[in-house]
């Protein structure tokens, strides 16, 4: 559930820097702030990070369906606000492992 939460924010990023006019390139998730990450995963509604999904394969499919059950069932014991703090605290304490003071996603692998 984790990284589909994250690769649907990674995602997501990836559709506004295409709206603003910066195509997908090869380089733009490695450019992606870790900060801009950690934004998107705790503040942007969860419609937002479910639209405009490219064709997925089964698996992924079933991953995103799980997700979209925990944005509408509110009696999860596993919610979406919760998820989305864990990743939050997670690239927090990466970001703070780093050297760099504004880590991209480059500088963490």
């Amino acid at each position: 559930m984790l990284k589909t939460l994250l690769a649907l924010s990674i995602h997501a990023l990836v559709l506004d820097a295409a709206a603003e006019g910066r195509p997908c390139q090869e380089d733009t998730i490695r450019r992606i702030r870790l900060a801009d990450i950690e934004d998107t995963v705790t503040k942007r509604p969860s419609h937002e990070l479910l639209a405009g999904l490219p064709r997925l394969s089964e698996d992924e499919q079933l991953r995103v369906d799980a997700l979209r059950v925990l944005v509408y069932d509110d009696a999860s014991a596993l919610s979406l606000g919760r998820l989305s703090q864990l990743i939050r605290i997670t690239l927090l304490n990466v970001a703070a492992g780093l050297s760099t003071p504004d880590p991209v996603c480059a500088d963490v692998v």
